[in-house]
């Protein structure tokens, strides 16, 4: 009877996020490459948005996730004001005691109030720094809404060694996502390398624990995640595309000096397009290695079950 209970509860709470995924799938894709290439744009994605599922829009965890995105909107139009409300609603619903039976999400909810206090006592004062921080953010209630969905659809017990390593790879993943903001929207070296380490520490838990075909596949993970903040992870393929796009803008050079005033204007704007695509190719390059890692994280679930 009380398993029924719980199943019919977590039933519940997960159709209460339902209706949130579509905005956070669509607000996610639409940022995707912003936050790739540019400091000056957001979102969860980065975000390697978590697929999510289900109908009503009340839980705890999805209204605090909505609340950030207003937050995010707002501070873009300007309006501190409403800003400041969102903030303090968001904080107000993540401090619901029915947030989750999660301890690890419990947790990182409350880590998550605590920056969203640091940024209300901050956010009066004008800062370049605080559309990241609200992105950031978000990103980070994003990805706690797929780890809480992914948590109830499986109702995982830890009394399996299969289980117990699926709890460490969903901690693990977690983590990576958290990392995907300060790679690709921040930038920033300490945090990354935390999200990083934090990420590989789960994957280390795990690997002690899983089957020996497991084991190898998350020692390959650990490794190409360790190397992913190096800006130079792919330097070979890296070079040559810089090479081909130099050879390309070289060429183009030749076609400045038409007597044409719209082919001179055109050239020039795709030798621009040119030379930002050569700024961007480290940055695309470890996005794609990123991408990679991420589908492969998410493919380890498959594999134990299968086991």
């Amino acid at each position: 009877m009380e398993i029924q209970k719980f199943t019919m509860k977590a039933s519940h709470i997960v159709s209460g996020l339902f209706s949130i995924s579509c905005v956070i799938i669509f607000f996610a894709s639409s940022n995707v490459c912003s936050e790739n290439i540019s400091d000056d744009t957001p979102a969860e994605q980065t975000i390697s948005t978590p697929s999510l599922v289900s109908g009503e829009s009340n839980h705890p965890l999805a209204m605090a996730h909505q609340q950030l995105k207003q937050a995010h909107e707002n501070y873009n139009k300007g309006d501190i004001k409403a800003v400041q409300q969102n903030l303090a609603a968001s904080s107000k619903w993540l401090q619901d005691p029915e947030i989750s039976r999660d301890t690890k999400t419990k947790n990182e909810v409350a880590e998550l109030v605590n920056d969203i206090h640091q940024l209300q006592e901050k956010i009066n004062h004008p800062s370049d720094q605080h559309e990241s921080t609200i992105t950031q953010l978000w990103h980070r209630s994003s990805a706690l809404v797929g780890r809480e969905i992914k948590q109830l659809t499986n109702s995982w017990s830890e009394t399996s060694t299969t289980n117990k390593t699926m709890s460490k790879l969903l901690d693990a993943r977690l983590h990576f996502i958290y990392a995907e903001h300060e790679l690709f929207n921040s930038h920033n070296a300490d945090k990354t390398n935390k999200e990083i380490n934090k990420t590989i520490a789960y994957l280390d838990e795990a690997e002690k624990i899983t089957t020996p075909q497991s084991r190898e596949k998350i020692a390959a993970l650990k490794k190409d995640i360790q190397m992913l903040p190096d800006k130079y992870a792919n330097k070979t393929e890296e070079h040559t595309i810089i090479h081909a796009l130099g050879a390309a803008r070289t060429s183009l050079e030749k076609a400045r000096h038409s007597k044409s005033p719209e082919i001179q204007t055109r050239v020039k704007t795709i030798m621009a397009e040119i030379e930002n695509l050569r700024k961007d190719v480290a940055i695309l390059e470890k996005r794609q290695q990123y991408d990679t890692i991420l589908k492969r994280l998410g493919q380890m679930d498959e594999l134990l079950s299968e086991n």
